[in-house]
């Protein structure tokens, strides 16, 4: 069962592998796409060796790919009581709770275990899958380009367990810095390595460290990648846009042609592959009257996306005359509330939370202060450009028919998709394209 999970979550973590995967497990070489760190800053990880990384094949197990649609799911649900425009990345905050993980002790570690995966399931097993993730997302064809980088940052009077640290290097590729949290420049060069990492998308993660912070715990995923048709710009238009603040003026592609189209609870969708056939675009139009976060309301926390992804790997296709705005959406936002509300309270408590295995006094004195999300994505008539922050500040206490016309001039759920193993990488709400 345990070696049945770890496939499971690795092949959501993985998106889109329509290749396959190997016939066994081999040790694979990956992509270095974590950015150098500051010279103000010194290398924990200099002296720190990774393991080999090994791929994992074979099919998911039902009840692995239930627990991690429930945490996309769960965490969506949380998100989107926000008003406005809501864009979450499910696998960055997946990843940076995992290395967290990995210094959680006692009932923080089985609080967090319960959220990211379920009951029973061991560490390691979710340390496995993450690595199976990153190896292969940084193994993209030419014409597709999806980065992952993760990072840890300590305050330079915190010392921090080796084990902790080799885990990260073993599972994650994680670097580990120490810094003088209380120096002028210790924000910029935190911000400074998230910037170069998201390609400039997401510029900064903190604005300040509180004087009890000694620790972040950061991951960022970067996406870009052309659509397999481009939209030609010379069918763009401009038109209206049902805004829940009233009609706006939006830019709208248009493109008619047989594409993936299918319909969720009354809900109108579509799918759109980019280049390399590896990842998707999903958009899904609930019925006149309904609001996107109506709609989800009725989805279960297990069931949305294991259904989206029959019915994208169906690839049924028909006539469609499809209108699809153009839009660009920055979102950031604190996911302490929505962590503490699926289940996670504990790891936030400074009386309660056990991170004992992050240090080597082994002191039960750390806990999370907040968990800080950041993401970016730009829709066009070329493709798509995506990104995603999140960090995880510890404490210390202390035709022969008329093609069918889809016009999504009103809110929609919309994401970047593994159709493969029917898990999201992105997903949000547009309420309005101009935002």
């Amino acid at each position: 069962m345990k070696k049945a999970w770890r496939t499971a979550l690795a092949g959501w973590l993985v998106l889109v592998l329509l290749a396959g995967c190997t016939p066994a497990p081999t040790t694979t070489e990956t992509a270095e796409t974590t950015p150098p760190v500051s010279k103000q800053a010194v290398d924990l990880m200099a002296n720190v060796q990774s393991s080999a990384w090994q791929t994992v094949s074979g099919p998911p197990d039902s009840q692995a790919v239930n627990a991690v649609n429930r945490f996309s799911m769960a965490l969506l649900r949380e998100s989107v009581r926000n008003e406005g425009n809501i864009l979450i990345s499910p696998a960055s905050v997946f990843l940076a709770l995992a290395m967290t993980l990995n210094g959680a002790d006692s009932e923080t570690r089985d609080a967090m275990l319960q959220v990211l995966a379920e009951k029973g399931i061991p560490v390691e097993a979710v340390n496995q899958a993450s690595q199976a993730w990153i190896a292969k997302l940084t193994q993209t064809g030419k014409k597709t380009s999806l980065e992952v980088a993760n990072s840890i940052w300590f305050d330079q009077d915190f010392i921090p367990d080796p084990a902790f640290l080799q885990t990260n290097a073993d599972y994650f590729k994680a670097g580990a810095s120490k810094l003088d949290f209380k120096a002028p420049d210790a924000v910029g060069i935190i911000n400074g390595w998230v910037e170069q990492a998201t390609h400039g998308k997401i510029e900064t993660i903190i604005e300040e460290i509180p004087a009890f912070v000694v620790m972040y715990l950061i991951n960022t995923i970067y996406f870009v990648s052309d659509w397999q048709t481009p939209f030609l710009t010379e069918q763009t238009q401009e038109m209206d846009f049902a805004a829940p603040d009233g009609a706006a003026k939006a830019k709208f592609m248009h493109r008619t042609d047989r594409l993936t189209a299918f319909e969720l609870d009354a809900a109108q969708g579509i799918a759109l592959p980019y280049d390399d056939g590896q990842f998707a675009f999903f958009a899904l139009l609930p019925p006149e009257g309904t609001s996107p976060r109506d709609w989800l309301d009725t989805q279960s926390d297990t069931v949305l996306f294991g259904r989206l992804a029959v019915l994208l790997a169906a690839g049924e296709t028909e006539q469609i005359d499809l209108y699809l705005p153009k839009f660009e959406v920055r979102y950031d936002n604190s996911l302490r509330e929505e962590l503490i509300s699926m289940g996670m309270g504990i790891a936030f408590n400074g009386g309660q939370a056990d991170f004992s295995l992050m240090n080597t006094d082994r002191t039960k004195d750390l806990f999370i202060n907040d968990v800080k999300h950041k993401t970016y994505i730009r829709v066009d008539e070329k493709g798509t450009e995506a990104a995603a922050v999140t960090a995880v500040e510890m404490g210390k206490t202390a035709i022969p028919d008329p093609p069918r016309r889809i016009d999504f001039n009103r809110p929609f759920v919309y994401g970047i998709y593994d159709v493969q193993n029917g898990m999201p990488l992105f997903v949000g709400i547009l309420e309005k394209p101009a935002a």
